[in-house]
């Protein structure tokens, strides 16, 4: 049977010829998808802070109770701002009946100002939502930092940070008003930023100069052989003390000559389970009050080996690790780590999360989830001091009440172990984190990119 077909002949197998294109007929498009999900994701960036935002200020209306250490910095600014010597006399007393004093050097005081002149409601929603906001640009700087393409972290950190958020060393943070995912964003910006900038080390000195738990960061960047940054570093935190020395005289001499080492002002038993530190493991442990006399050559031990696996990963090329590992071995060895200062699970989970998805690892997607369900575990912990249990335990209690600290101690005694085995079955691949290092056969690429061509050697004569 044969066909006839007007104005051309059929081929052999009775097809019609293919007709070209004509040049001046526009051709159909398919509808571009990612664009659209990019700006559905920016927005979403933002309405997820204004949300959040909302709902702490629906629940401080209604109860009237939490952001005790947002009152806290209130209560410090205002008393900072009528005069000096004041400052560590100021105190808030929450609706549990418990007073918090001001424990931070006079240079945040004098950087809380503006609270002053608004009221708490007004302070829970702008700093809820500004705390946020924070937590989605440290989910973004890692993403960044882990080669993630541009092209896909919008979305990639709307779902970080929504997933992040029920942890309970973020959603415990959002709910006292802390000033923790701030500094950590100071500190991130700074170290994985590329060395070469002539400010590298400010961030960490400004975080140190606020709270000085950063402070071991500085010897993060002396040991990896970054000593412009350190020493940047410390001249940005001398800044601090110097200014608060100007603003504040009275305040800061108390300050640095007695507050500082008052630790009855932080906590006043170490024993409880909101405090993940070593020495609050040992506390619970022990049920002492008073666990320095173990603790300290534990802690030094954990310092100095937590810090040698730092500077391991970043001599392997694994930099935004080095920087995770330190900031690990700063909340362990530090006297009183609450729950909120764990915030730096949410890099770790991010790259970890990253890493596996890339390498189809099955395990490393089950240690993702598996360390996630512990952090948002440690909601309940809220109940265990309500019920005025949160001294005391036994057997499965005190597994239960430490794993904050277990978790990081497995991470540090895992972090060499992997990069050993990695380093035996091939060439290192490292995702550098500090841009003026990276290469681009270093980045693992995203699922159906092909490398780049590289170019090609002249062949040598013979």
């Amino acid at each position: 049977m044969t066909s006839t077909f007007l104005g051309a002949n059929p081929d052999e197998a009775g097809h019609p010829p293919r007709r070209r294109p004509d040049p001046t007929t526009p051709t159909p498009t398919r509808p571009r998808r990612r664009p659209r999900r990019q700006a559905y994701a920016k927005a979403g960036l933002v309405l997820l802070p204004l949300l959040v935002a909302a709902a702490a200020l629906a629940v401080h209306h209604s109860t009237g109770s939490f952001w005790g250490d947002l009152a806290t910095y209130h209560a410090g600014a205002s008393a900072a701002a009528s005069g000096d010597g004041g400052l560590y006399q100021a105190s808030h007393l929450g609706t549990d009946g418990i007073s918090l004093g001001f424990t931070y050097p006079p240079f945040a005081a004098l950087l809380f100002q503006p609270l002053v002149p608004v009221g708490m409601t007004v302070a829970v929603g702008v700093w809820t939502f500004a705390s946020v906001l924070a937590l989605l640009a440290v989910v973004w700087v890692t993403l960044r930092a882990a080669g993630v393409p541009p092209e896909r972290r919008a979305l990639a950190t709307l779902a970080g940070g929504a997933v992040t958020l029920p942890m309970f060393a973020v959603s415990g943070h959002l709910q006292a008003g802390q000033v923790g995912l701030f500094l950590m964003l100071l500190v991130l910006l700074d170290v994985t930023g590329d060395p070469r900038r002539r400010w590298s080390g400010l961030g960490v000195g400004i975080a140190a100069g606020i709270k000085l738990t950063p402070l071991v960061f500085v010897v993060y960047l002396l040991a990896t052989g970054r000593f412009r940054a350190a020493g940047t570093a410390v001249a940005a935190f001398a800044g601090t003390v110097a200014l608060g020395f100007a603003w504040r005289p009275e305040d800061s001499v108390r300050f640095w000559t007695g507050a500082l080492f008052d630790t009855s002002r932080v906590t006043a038993d170490p024993r409880t389970i909101l405090n993940q530190s070593l020495a609050g493991a040992l506390a619970r442990l022990t049920d002492s009050a008073d666990p320095r006399t173990g603790w300290l050559p534990v802690a030094a031990l954990v310092a100095v080996l937590g810090m040698a696996v730092a500077v391991y990963c970043a001599r392997a090329g694994e930099h935004l690790l080095g920087v995770l590992a330190c900031a690990t071995t700063g909340v362990l060895v530090s006297p009183v780590s609450w729950h909120h200062h764990w915030v730096w699970c949410v890099p770790a989970l991010v790259l970890l999360a990253v890493r596996s998805w890339r390498g189809r690892s099955r395990l490393g997607l089950a240690a993702t989830g598996l360390t996630w369900l512990v952090f948002v575990a440690g909601t309940s912990w809220v109940l265990a001091g309500l019920h005025g249990w949160d001294l005391h335990f036994q057997g499965w209690g005190l597994l239960y009440s430490n794993l904050y600290v277990l978790v990081g101690l497995a991470g540090l005694g895992y972090l060499p172990i992997h990069l050993r085995r990695a380093g035996r079955s091939g060439p290192a691949r490292p995702v550098s984190g500090l841009p003026g290092d990276l290469r681009q056969h270093d980045v693992p690429l995203p699922p159906g990119a092909e490398p780049p061509e590289r170019e090609s050697e002249p062949e040598k004569k013979p």
